[in-house]
């Protein structure tokens, strides 16, 4: 896999063994990565670092939903590519609830991390 010097990745989900696995696998790709297991701490980390992306959780336990962050990151940062991330079979009308809201894919886990990283690397490319 091609390494990604330097470009941000924003990661909010609850599931602290999940954020930590998927943070450290993009960290060794060469991504800067910051992570967040709330919303506060993650909108507070997109307002302060600036990602050009962020993978954010749908449900999570505490604070703003998934789609709640969604609506706050995009106010924030327009441009920001945004990967959803879904735990449980969601329906397609919230599917295509966040993509209306503008979210760049949505992606059910448990996916794999090559498929992740694919999804990261075609949008920060442009190709998505």
């Amino acid at each position: 896999m091609e390494i990604k010097s330097g470009r941000k990745i924003l990661i909010i989900d609850d599931e602290e063994a999940l954020l930590k696995n998927i943070g450290d696998f993009f960290k060794v790709l060469g991504y800067v990565v910051f992570t967040s297991s709330n919303s506060a701490g993650g909108l507070e980390l997109l307002k302060n670092h600036e990602p050009e992306l962020l993978l954010l959780d749908l449900h999570l336990k505490e604070g703003l939903t998934g789609k709640q962050v969604l609506k706050e990151a995009k106010m924030l940062r327009p441009d920001l590519k945004v990967v959803i991330l879904s735990g449980f079979g969601e329906e397609e009308q919230m599917k295509d609830d966040c993509l209306s809201l503008g979210a760049s894919a949505f992606l059910s886990k448990p996916m794999s991390l090559k498929t992740l990283s694919e999804a990261v690397k075609d949008l920060l490319e442009g190709k998505k």
